[in-house]
């Protein structure tokens, strides 16, 4: 089992504010396995880049060359606020991602388990 995306709201998390914004948005349920942010499959956040063309588009660069092929969308949207261009990393459950200390969420888990 894995539970990094717990992690990803946790006050130790250096996690930016746009992807915070997205794993507790209702947006945060919706994942897809794509490959257009970085050349090589990963689970993340649908947004606008996934939704237009495609998570696994075939078209899209290989390691390493999608993420800086994608840089000035990113950073031009980021700079309005907005993801639309932003890897959002997220496994299946974004749910699990809240703003708690780590400490705090590894005995949640540690508690529920028992």
């Amino acid at each position: 089992m894995q539970v990094g995306t717990a992690y990803l709201c946790s006050h130790e998390a250096t996690t930016s504010p746009l992807h915070r914004a997205a794993l507790q948005s209702p947006e945060g349920r919706h994942t897809a396995l794509t490959r257009l942010f970085s050349g090589r499959p990963a689970r993340g956040i649908v947004n606008r880049l996934m939704r237009e063309l495609g998570p696994l588009n075939p078209a899209a660069p290989a390691f390493p060359l999608a993420t800086a092929g994608i840089a000035p969308l990113r950073a031009a949207a980021e700079a309005k606020g907005l993801s639309d261009f932003t890897p959002l990393w997220s496994g299946q459950n974004a749910a699990t991602a809240r703003s708690l200390s780590a400490a705090d969420i590894t005995q949640e888990m540690v508690t529920a388990w028992r």
